[in-house]
């Protein structure tokens, strides 16, 4: 039986990657959006090695996604199996 698991994820903002301080938020999963605006499903994590320069190309163009919230609900889907005899 497949189980699959659906995330919802909102554009991402400032917040999300850094604090009121303008401190690195290191450790922040985010998804990042193709120019064909399919959405890869490799998580990424905000750290010190993130290529910046490529970041903020991405988050200009609203192509960097976040989950909506850490402790919202996730929705688990059985797939139906065909009993057959």
């Amino acid at each position: 039986m497949k189980r699959y698991v659906f995330m919802k994820i909102r554009v991402a903002d400032k917040e999300d990657f850094a604090d009121q301080f303008g401190r690195k938020k290191i450790g922040a999963i985010y998804f990042t959006q193709s120019i064909t605006g399919a959405i890869c499903t490799q998580p990424c994590y905000f750290s010190d090695e993130t290529d910046l320069s490529t970041f903020r190309e991405l988050y200009t163009r609203n192509q960097i996604y976040v989950p909506v919230g850490l402790f919202d609900d996730i929705e688990v889907v059985e797939e139906k199996e065909t009993i057959t005899q």
